[in-house]
């Protein structure tokens, strides 16, 4: 089951990188093309005899709630296609409307991979495995919001390095630079460790004989 997930999910970013890859030359082709600006007014339309001829009819602009697409049941809004549309284009295009046809479809295409890496993982995760994403991601959060400095590092590793003179076996010791990072390391899962353990009720019920 893990071996069809990973595959799964490396099939996925495979594709996704093809699919961002066409959208992302599709989109610059768009932003490279000059806008064409008339020097004087188009008078084309009024006919002198009173006339005028039919002028093309403006699209009706969505709503951020309009549903733009369905993927396998999950429907995409308007204001989520926008949002990553700006995003892909760095703010230069943020209107999805204003996409072709075919750039709109290679956009949805796009916003639907993690939708459907979703659903596998739903459907082949099993309830441990999820436990230990659900773990690791919060020491991961928790990971970022800790800055070890290196000068705390240091006065660790004085402090390792005094205990190990006192014992005596300061002779392979290793220099800070070497080591730093590992100190590091250990420093932040400890205060990760605190906080967990901060205030934790533990009971460990006796032996029945």
């Amino acid at each position: 089951m893990k071996k069809v997930f990973i595959f799964s999910v490396f099939f996925s970013l495979c594709v996704s990188s093809l699919s961002a890859d066409a959208l992302k030359n599709s989109l610059t082709n768009m932003l490279n093309t000059k806008e064409s600006t008339p020097s004087m007014v188009d008078l084309s339309s009024i006919n002198m005899n009173g006339k005028s001829k039919s002028v093309k009819k403006l699209r009706k602009k969505r709503s951020g709630r309009s549903v733009v697409a369905i993927v396998n049941g999950h429907k995409i809004l308007k204001k989520e296609a926008d949002a990553h549309l700006k995003k892909r284009t760095r703010g230069k295009i943020s209107d999805f409307d204003l996409l072709p046809k075919k750039q709109r479809f290679m956009l949805i295409r796009e916003m639907a991979l993690p939708i459907l890496a979703l659903e596998s993982a739903k459907k082949e995760i099993s309830p441990e495995e999820k436990e230990v994403l659900y773990s690791r991601t919060w020491m991961q959060k928790e990971a970022l919001k800790i800055k070890i400095t290196d000068e705390q590092a240091q006065k660790v590793y004085d402090q390792i390095k005094q205990r190990s003179q006192e014992k005596n076996t300061t002779a392979n010791f290793p220099e800070f630079e070497k080591i730093k990072n590992r100190i590091k390391s250990q420093m932040l899962e400890k205060q990760i460790i605190s906080k967990l353990m901060k205030d934790v009720k533990i009971k460990v019920e006796e032996i029945n004989q």
